[in-house]
């Protein structure tokens, strides 16, 4: 499959645009600059601004009280003058970062250098004198940065959604590249029904990494994709009292099993998200009614979606239809949006925030038949200004595979 990358100047474009946008949006909210940390973990807001990701983990011990971490990176940027790019000692990056003033430690580095907090406290104070300065994940960031930055005069720190605000509407090339990762999510569906129709005996594990490879062959950027994973399987019992699970080494798919799959991975750094369901043989008449309520629901909700409408409005429609079927939608969970995090927001579950064209969603309604088996599909969708398209083209159906 012939996939497209984005020639450097575009990028350096974006992301420029990216800058200004989130410049604009400072000004309004009243801050003279942005803090915006990531770690291997989660680093959507900071690989938004800057184009890298910490893709490793760990720390060594320089002393019996002081350590050596290289899992996190922070990006300060100020109301006016460049960005600075701080990493934490010991982190490398392997991606070209679209800051030009990049700043990091060593293995054997000071507290000045790198990211530290006296280092970030030293940052500040040279590019931000005074002001207020927000925080993008507020509830995440780390406890020794911050506590380094309260010792400064002048300075003010505040909780800020500035970046999270930016991203919850995706420019044209990020909605190109989803579309593009639907597409690898389609690819890897069809590594799946192929080897579920193939006659080959084979464990949860081995279907699931014969798709996750699939994937991972086509993205053009290598990276850990645990962020985004791992890509989930149910093929009708519960594991540690879910019956969504990690794929099992040893749970064998037999002929009659009912499977139901989440592959959760990326590619140029978006994610793909999709899922699909089939019974290897003949569905039982609960199983094609339950697939017929959960096909009812998408469609309801994908003819529901528009610029303005709620993202919780969403979630109560879905167990509506889920209901009037006979069914309850599973965990009362219809979805999430989906972007350079595996679910950003919104949360349909939890949020009012009207929807707005340029915006993703993963939409995934299931539900439960006979206790253990899960039924559904997951589609990312694009909000546009006459309603919803799902990126992927992968069949829904049919339930049965012969």
């Amino acid at each position: 499959m012939a996939l497209g990358v984005t020639s450097h100047s575009g990028l350096q474009a974006e992301y420029a645009h990216r800058h200004a946008a989130a410049r604009s949006a400072m000004a309004a909210a009243g801050f003279s600059a942005l803090l915006v940390y990531g770690d291997n973990k989660l680093y959507g807001n900071l690989r938004y601004l800057t184009g890298i990701f910490p893709d490793r983990g760990g720390w060594i011990s320089l002393t019996p009280t002081t350590l050596c971490v290289f899992e996190g990176a922070l990006v300060l940027l100020p109301l006016e003058g460049e960005p600075t790019l701080s990493l934490e000692p010991g982190l490398t990056i392997a991606q070209e970062p679209f800051v030009a003033d990049v700043r990091a430690g060593s293995l054997k580095s000071s507290p000045d250098q790198g990211l530290t907090p006296r280092s970030l406290a030293k940052l500040v104070a040279e590019k931000v004198p005074s002001g207020v300065i927000g925080i993008e994940t507020w509830d995440r960031f780390p406890t020794g940065l911050y506590s380094g930055l309260t010792q400064l005069e002048g300075v003010r720190l505040a909780p800020s959604t500035v970046v999270e605000n930016l991203r919850l509407v995706k420019s044209d090339y990020e909605i190109g590249i989803l579309r593009q990762a639907a597409a690898v999510g389609d690819k890897a569906h069809e590594v799946v029904v192929e080897l579920l129709t193939s006659g080959k005996a084979m464990t949860e594990q081995e279907l699931v990494r014969a798709a996750e490879y699939a994937i991972r062959r086509m993205d053009p950027v290598y990276e850990d994709s645990s962020s985004s994973g791992p890509a989930m399987i149910c093929s009708g019992t519960a594991v540690g009292n879910s019956l969504l699970h990690p794929a099992q080494p040893d749970k064998r798919i037999s002929r009659g099993d009912l499977v139901h799959w989440d592959l959760a991975s990326r590619h140029q750094g978006y994610t793909v998200d999709t899922s699909r369901t089939r019974v290897l043989g003949r569905a039982t008449a609960g199983q094609q009614l339950a697939f017929k309520v959960v096909s009812q629901v998408m469609d309801e909700v994908m003819k529901a979606i528009r610029p303005g409408m709620k993202a919780s409005e969403l979630v109560n429609l879905a167990a509506a239809v889920a209901s009037d079927g006979g069914y309850q939608l599973w965990e009362r969970f219809l979805g999430h949006g989906t972007g350079l995090d595996g679910h950003e927001r919104p949360d349909m579950g939890v949020e009012d925030t009207p929807l707005a064209a340029g915006m993703t969603l993963a939409i995934e309604p299931r539900v439960v038949e006979a206790e253990r088996h899960l039924i559904g599909t997951e589609n990312v969708v694009l909000v546009t200004q006459s309603g919803g398209e799902a990126l992927n083209r992968f069949p829904a159906g049919p339930l049965e595979l012969a």
